[in-house]
């Protein structure tokens, strides 16, 4: 993970923010017009309850889809599995037989989860490198059964090299072919890496956005340093669940799109999952991610799935 980068000063992010906040307002001021508004009121009709959801990169690593249904299963929780990364399937990584190949394998791996009741959710690694071809991957994947699609969009390698217009070339053609789906954004939501990604035009043709909230990952004195720069010091205990949380609340809110947090699935002090889960219940952030299965342990299931999205979740961990 990058630290603050010296050529973004903080009067040109705050000037930045404030545009986006502008933005983000006179889209809530027009929802008529905001296609974002009627997609929402599409899919929460046609969304059972929420549920909490544990993402998969490769079955390789996390395990097979069956064996992940099972457990996922009895825990009454959701799955956000990988399908591409730019323009290639998974299976060009992920040597596991049966991982994604394409379209029809989609439906097959989702076909393994929704049959265990699980719902099947997608993500992709967006790069920008052929931003038609990746828009076409997108759309097969939800109309190949992925109840959402999450765009990971970050500024690191290996992840997005496009500009503002791929984005916009991304979206246009993404819509074109699929104007209803659930398209979801995935970010590094620290503020100082916001600003090189092209959020905007993501968050124009996307219904939510997914922060990566690692709080324990984030605890360095460099990003507790960075965060005082732009404007968000950390408290005495440094960088916690209740910090990351509150900070990307303040950050995204103002975009108008439903907020659903991806957490560490292994903490340093395990007091810290019903302190993040609580947390994000009184930010009216309902439902959670957790970055990923093949790292989770059964405590950290047994407690997502005994405190569900909606009534306040208890304090204490198994």
């Amino acid at each position: 993970m990058a630290t603050l980068d010296q050529s973004v000063s903080r009067r040109r992010f705050l000037a930045g923010a404030g545009a986006s906040l502008a933005g983000a307002a006179l889209t809530l001021a027009n929802t008529e017009c905001d296609p974002a508004i009627v997609r929402r009121i599409e899919q929460s009709r046609a969304n059972a309850a929420p549920r909490h959801a544990v993402w998969v990169w490769q079955f390789s690593i996390d395990g097979a889809a069956e064996e992940i249904a099972r457990n996922l299963a009895a825990n009454n929780l959701a799955v956000v599995v990988k399908t591409h990364d730019g323009t290639e399937w998974m299976a060009k990584y992920d040597p596991m037989p049966g991982a994604i190949s394409g379209p029809a394998q989609v439906a097959t791996v989702a076909g393994i989860f929704e049959n265990y009741g699980v719902p099947f959710h997608a993500w992709c690694v967006v790069k920008g490198t052929d931003p038609i071809r990746e828009a076409g991957m997108a759309a097969d994947v939800l109309a190949a059964g992925a109840r959402s699609l999450t765009l990971d969009v970050e500024s690191y390698d290996d992840f997005w090299v496009g500009t503002k217009d791929d984005a916009v070339t991304f979206g246009a053609e993404l819509r074109r072919l699929d104007p209803r789906g659930r398209v979801d954004l995935s970010i590094d939501p620290r503020p100082w890496r916001i600003v090189h990604i092209p959020m905007r035009e993501f968050v124009d043709v996307t219904d939510g956005i997914r922060p990566q909230l690692y709080w324990d990952v984030f605890n360095t004195p460099d990003t507790a340093n960075a965060y005082a720069y732009m404007g968000f010091p950390p408290g005495p205990d440094g960088i916690t669940p209740e910090f990351v949380l509150d900070t990307a609340h303040d950050l995204l809110v103002p975009y108008g799109r439903w907020l659903v947090p991806i957490a560490q699935s292994v903490a340093a002090d395990s007091d810290a999952w019903p302190r993040f889960l609580h947390k994000a219940w009184e930010l009216q952030m309902g439902e959670v991610d957790f970055w990923r299965y093949g790292v989770a342990d059964a405590r950290t299931l047994a407690y997502l799935g005994q405190n569900p999205p909606g009534p306040e979740p208890a304090m204490d961990f198994p």
